[in-house]
């Protein structure tokens, strides 16, 4: 630590942290230009002296520091501007992993309010703190914490008040708890509230956002610049793997209810799925806030039950990987919603799981935090910015049946190719079993690619003939029904037509020849817009519409076809099917 002695003016390094004399600190804002650097006071101090140096406001408030820290009995004092070598990377990052520290261990710290002026009347005083720019600085945050004592002072050098005796206003315009003022443990404060503090608050660089809460956390992090936002997820990863605290997931919007609900019509197809431009759907998230300022809403958001969050975060560890977070969640419920694709348009019914946090809005214990996780493809799931708000009480019992493994991060948009094969609704109550594709020499002919709750068949680019891809589901009674999916043609500019097989089997034999006592039934879709019902012997009743979607202008990217299945035993469901797909 490099401090500056306040009668020679001259910097001087202590390595050692036990041989750090006592020392005051100062905070402020810095002014663009005008702050002295390291190699500047080094050049001033020097011999031959710069005078150029004392003309900046920079060295006007060090030295009026130094006056006012030598009245009251400092040899040193640390200011950041002239005290860190910025020019050294490994003397910076030492610095700023070590500021809180250095902040917290000071006997003053002084605050100097380069916009404030000294007033009797502390009614007008507090008005202007109340704008000041030091109160919307990242930095300052810390430097407002961690010490024991604060003392500020007016742009003049005139002393105003101690953060002591201004803890009731100051806890008033920066939510920072009155204890927290006086010195209390931040491990006793969620880490929800303790980010919203910074959620006002900016930086120059974007890597401050960041870099200025290590302390807050208790964490240390090798500093990057250059790497933007990245530092704030960096700072989220290191925080949730030193705490059993889940309010860390807790940013976003507090609503009642989920807000992209659908109706049980809207999915099946007896009413229309409401469109939404990109602009107004809930994006689908990785676990991490991208800012500080999505934690604005979670101020009273606090953790709840920490003999189930240590339980939790034992059996199911957080784990980094493939560029999400996979851990283990409460999953409390599904609710119905839609996904969609932008080119073409189109719009399928999905399921979003609610999770819940263990974590309680305000001081009931009876008011848990709900995430929204809708799965968008190969097992990842995403998050929406919004938080619901659920009624319910902790219960270990039931919360360890319901916890489930979840790897979550950002969706990766499926852009749609020329001749894909896109499920819209899939809607049985039997489970598939096979998937038996055609292959080529790269794989399989088809290959399935599952996406927010649909699934799309996509040609492999070496087919060389009519490629089938079939799938299987067991309709109990050792039977079962195939369907299989073929393009008559290679031709893909325009692609053909699609033709759709169905025949029964019993299960674990082969599919019959045709003109035996399991026959198959086949179909030939016409574009742009066709259906088949097949309602034979004791097949399940199956209904398919497809429809072709042209990409691009007019088809200029070619186009996809969506489909439509259902398929259920005769009844009620069924002649629903039949009633949607109107035939």
């Amino acid at each position: 630590m490099r401090l500056l002695n306040t009668e020679s003016f001259k910097l001087h390094e202590f390595i050692s942290d036990d041989s750090i004399p006592r020392y005051s600190i100062l905070s402020h804002t810095w002014e663009a230009g005008q702050e002295v650097s390291y190699q500047e006071w080094e050049a001033y101090t020097s011999p031959r002296g710069d005078e150029e140096v004392e003309k900046k406001t920079g060295f006007v408030k060090i030295r009026r520091f130094c006056i006012e820290a030598l009245c009251d009995g400092f040899q040193w004092v640390w200011v950041d501007t002239c005290c860190i070598d910025k020019k050294s990377s490994a003397e910076l990052s030492e610095a700023i992993n070590a500021m809180f520290r250095w902040y917290q261990n000071s006997a003053i710290c002084y605050v100097h309010l380069a916009d404030v002026s000294w007033s009797a009347d502390m009614t007008a005083v507090q008005e202007q703190l109340s704008k000041s720019r030091w109160f919307t600085r990242g930095w300052t945050l810390q430097e407002l914490i961690a010490p024991k004592t604060v003392r500020f002072y007016a742009g003049d050098w005139r002393f105003i008040e101690t953060k002591a005796t201004l803890r009731g206003f100051i806890s008033s315009l920066t939510n920072i708890d009155p204890h927290i003022l006086l010195g209390g443990d931040l491990e006793t404060i969620s880490v929800a509230r303790r980010m919203s503090w910074a959620s006002k608050r900016q930086t120059s660089r974007a890597e401050d956002l960041a870099y200025c809460l290590l302390g807050i956390f208790d964490v240390n992090l090798p500093l990057i610049y250059g790497e933007g936002l990245k530092a704030f997820r960096r700072l989220q990863e290191a925080i949730m793997l030193k705490t059993h605290d889940q309010s860390l997931f807790a940013w976003g919007r507090l609503a009642r209810n989920f807000s992209e609900v659908i109706t049980e019509d809207q999915a099946f197809g007896a009413q229309p799925l409401p469109w939404k431009p990109r602009e107004e759907r809930l994006p689908l998230l990785g676990l991490f806030a991208e800012t500080p300022e999505l934690f604005q809403w979670s101020k009273d958001i606090s953790p709840v039950d920490h003999s189930f969050s240590h339980d939790l975060i034992r059996s199911h560890p957080p784990t980094l990987i493939s560029g999400g977070v996979n851990l283990g969640v409460v999953i409390w419920k599904s609710l119905l919603t839609a996904t969609y694709f932008d080119q073409p348009p189109i719009c399928s019914p999905c399921n979003v799981e609610i999770a819940i946090l263990v974590c309680r809005v305000g001081t009931s214990d009876n008011k848990l935090v709900g995430l929204a996780l809708r799965p968008w493809g190969a097992g990842y799931y995403g998050r929406t910015p919004e938080l619901v708000v659920i009624n319910m009480a902790v219960s270990s019992m039931r919360f360890h049946k319901w916890v489930r493994p979840r790897h979550i991060m950002s969706e990766r948009s499926e852009q749609l190719r020329n001749g894909d094969i896109v499920f819209r609704r899939c809607f049985t109550p039997f489970k598939g079993t096979v998937d038996e594709r055609g292959r080529t020499k790269s794989g399989p002919a088809w290959r399935r690619r599952d996406h927010c709750g649909s699934w799309i068949l996509r040609m492999a680019d070496d087919v060389v003939g009519h490629e089938k891809f079939r799938s299987e589901y067991d309709t109990g009674l050792n039977q079962g029904v195939a369907l299989t999916f073929q393009r008559l043609s290679k031709t893909m500019n325009p692609i053909g037509p699609l033709m759709v097989e169905i025949s029964g089997f019993s299960m674990g034999t082969t599919v019959t020849a045709a003109g035996s006592s399991n026959p198959t039934y086949s179909y030939t879709m016409k574009a742009p817009c066709d259906r088949w019902a097949l309602e034979v012997g004791n097949l399940p009743r199956i209904y398919i519409k497809v429809e072709r979607k042209p990409i691009g202008n007019n088809g200029s990217e070619g186009a996809v076809d969506v489909v439509d299945l259902y398929m259920y035993p005769d009844g009620a469901l069924a002649a629903k099917a039949k009633e949607i797909i109107n035939i």
